[in-house]
């Protein structure tokens, strides 16, 4: 073979020889990248946590509804009253010269000076009742004029109805102010209480102080409610009354009373 065929000889089969090494080396290559990737995989497999047999979670239905603390036992549920909040302040503002003023015209003509001189006979005792508690009482005594007397026992029962029928826990009204004598009035000013007044509508065996931040239950049971949700509730009864035309309501947040003035 001649030097020129020669020459074109190699310049023909070196491509085809450059391909061949490339295509070897590449594929080597991969050959081995793939063998170490196995065995990594393996290893994941392995490791990963197997759960034993006759293990279960615990189902979610097993778990009391008021099983707060996981102990089987029932515990008390908290009953809400969901509706519209009423502004007191707003609907019972009634001030106190409009409860004095009515206190005069029908109530007592004469304030009694001390408790010895209040007239059992011409007043009606306030007791406690199936809807209502009489609260240990220092500045006042518990007696009122018969209408007044009427209005509070009314009061008291339709709370009660409230209640009954909204299927809310049954409580009871706790009355904290009633008749105060100037004895009683004297005493409770010099006990720093500013809304101390000489000549109060208390004075006329009118007016009574219903508390909204207690309220009294009999017996306990597994349900409750708190006392802003119970006041929803008496609001809605004193309302009716005072649209009645029946009673003037004077909402009292820093004594946490309603002041209640009887119009008859």
């Amino acid at each position: 073979m001649n030097p020129k065929t020669r020459k074109i000889l190699v310049i023909l089969l070196t491509p085809f020889l450059l391909g061949f090494l490339i295509g070897f080396l590449v594929g080597g290559g991969c050959s081995r990248k793939e063998k170490k990737a196995r065995p990594e995989v393996v290893e994941q497999v392995v490791e990963e946590p197997q759960e034993e047999a006759g293990e279960t979670a615990p189902a979610e239905e097993e778990v009391m509804e008021d099983d707060v603390d996981g102990t089987g036992e029932s515990q008390a549920r908290e009953i809400i009253y969901y509706t519209k909040l009423m502004s007191y302040g707003k609907v019972f503002d009634d001030v106190n010269e409009t409860h004095l003023e009515k206190a005069k015209a029908v109530g007592l003509r004469t304030i009694p000076e001390k408790r010895s001189d209040v007239d059992a006979g011409q007043l009606v005792k306030i007791e406690d009742s199936d809807y209502l508690m009489v609260d240990e009482m220092r500045y006042s005594v518990p007696y009122l004029t018969a209408n007044a007397a009427r209005e509070l026992n009314h009061i008291a029962k339709a709370f009660n109805d409230s209640l009954v029928r909204k299927k809310f826990p049954v409580y009871k009204l706790v009355v904290t102010s009633v008749l105060r004598t100037e004895e009683d009035v004297t005493r409770l000013r010099k006990s720093g209480n500013p809304n101390a007044s000489d000549n109060s509508s208390h004075c006329y065996g009118t007016t009574f102080d219903i508390s909204h931040s207690r309220y009294f239950r009999e017996e306990e049971t597994d349900e409750f409610m708190q006392p802003y949700e119970l006041t929803k509730v008496l609001a809605e009864v004193l309302r009716d009354e005072k649209n009645a035309g029946r009673i003037l309501v004077k909402y009292e947040k820093k004594e946490h009373c309603f002041h209640i003035t009887s119009c008859q």
